[in-house]
């Protein structure tokens, strides 16, 4: 099976199909010996922050020199982002045959798993052949039936809960935290920057699973005025003048967060890890699509913000490094998101809007977009279908400006650029 056949048959099952519930996974798994059990595990859950936190995470343990496979999703522009080991991707070779292995056992099983579950089991063969100390997963969407929910891990991490997904998670922060809540396992520690209503969930079902809960402002905390120099104290670490290259005021928690699960893995399982492997590993992450940098001057800013509070955490941010400044955004959004609400968001920072559809069956009818910006933005507003003619016209303003909506439009950008289709966009 060459990568083109692997690809083919991944978008025969429906790149966006979801099938809940864990049967499949584990009767494919168990087909394939159970790789989900041979490498111990983090999983990452949350509504925003999921990707930030594995990559922080993975990173430290790395700088520690632990052979570390971390699995995200989606990706960006290729696959095979979302299978990394040693901080570099699967190769194409590789994925190819892991994916024609995971097809014979679900033929032999009978049933078509989803896209995601084959990618899932694909990731758990990989890293158990080749022999990884740990793997550090972020969940997909929820967690009660996320195909990663199928592991006993070290410690269990919830970044926040929020409303998103709400038509497969629930329609209120309890409900959709009650999802989120079902990664923790019996006895393993939780680390979580939840709030409110939520935090109330997960520290009940972690009661019920004799689970310890650490909570941001209680059990660890941080400070600082951005992610070049900042301070942080858990249990036991006191780590003052830390830096990290993800930008972005919001990465603060982020990282608050990935540092009280590494802290965990050393307090309650005995994990070996140094100070001057946190300090070089939060250095030293690689999370493209993320207040990334285009173009420094005038600045553009790529980011994969696609809710409310993706869309505030944003804003925070932009405020912070362009101080009374109305940025140009370019913005197109899948339509299961809540448009409206970041377009709220995004509105008072906005000093032009272009609305864009993204590359995707789902994306939300330019349109349907423009209704609802014109509630909040008091700015021009322009509908360019294209999204590359958009990115164009993006870059042609010359002024500073923001990509953002989708993590799809953020990857169909990324695209663009690398593979050299400037030309056809200005």
């Amino acid at each position: 099976m060459t990568i083109k056949d692997a690809n083919s048959y991944l978008d025969s099952l429906g790149f966006h199909k979801i099938k809940p519930g864990l049967e499949r996974i584990r009767a494919l798994l168990r087909r394939l010996g159970n790789p989900q059990d041979k490498v111990p595990a983090v999983i990452v859950g949350g509504t925003n922050g999921k990707g930030s936190v594995t990559s922080a995470i993975s990173s430290v343990l790395r700088a520690e020199g632990y052979l570390t496979g971390d699995y995200t999703s989606p990706h960006l522009v290729g696959i095979t982002e979302r299978i990394k080991l040693g901080g570099e991707e699967i190769s194409q070779d590789d994925l190819a045959r892991i994916i024609f292995r995971v097809r014979e056992a679900a033929d032999a099983e009978g049933e078509s798993p989803s896209y995601f579950e084959v990618v899932t089991a694909a990731a758990f063969v990989y890293f158990a052949g080749r022999g990884a100390d740990f793997m550090v997963l972020e969940v997909g969407m929820g967690g009660r039936w996320d195909a990663t929910n199928v592991t006993t891990p070290l410690v269990s991490v919830i970044t926040n809960v929020s409303m998103d997904h709400t038509e497969y998670l629930g329609r209120t922060i309890p409900a959709i935290a009650l999802e989120k809540a079902c990664i923790i396992k019996p006895g393993a520690p939780v680390v979580t920057a939840a709030r409110g209503s939520a935090l109330g969930v997960i520290t009940g079902y972690a009661r019920e699973t004799g689970s310890p809960v650490y909570v941001r402002g209680r059990d660890f905390r941080s400070s600082g005025t951005g992610t070049s120099s900042f301070s942080w104290s858990g249990r036991e670490w006191n780590l003052p003048g830390l830096a990290s290259n993800l930008a972005g005021l919001y990465q603060i928690e982020n990282l608050s967060v990935a540092l009280a699960a590494l802290e965990a893995l050393v307090l309650d399982r005995g994990v070996g890890i140094s100070e001057a492997a946190v300090r070089a590993g939060l250095t030293d992450i690689r999370w493209p699509g993320r207040l990334e940098t285009l173009r420094e001057s005038p600045p553009l800013i790529l980011d994969s913000a696609h809710n409310p509070g993706g869309g505030r955490a944003l804003v925070k941010s932009l405020r912070a490094l362009y101080p009374e400044t109305k940025l140009a955004f370019l913005v197109g959004m899948l339509d299961d998101k809540r448009h409206a609400p970041f377009l709220k968001e995004i509105a008072g920072v906005a000093g032009r809007l272009i609305i864009t559809e993204v590359p995707s069956s789902r994306t939300t009818p330019a349109e349907k977009l423009l209704a609802a910006a014109s509630k909040y933005a008091a700015c021009e507003i322009t509908v360019v279908k294209d999204y590359a003619e958009a990115y164009g016209r993006l870059l042609a303003l010359d002024e500073p400006s923001c990509i953002a909506g989708s993590i799809y439009l953020a990857g169909a950008i990324r695209k663009l650029i690398q593979t050299g289709e400037r030309a056809r966009v200005l």
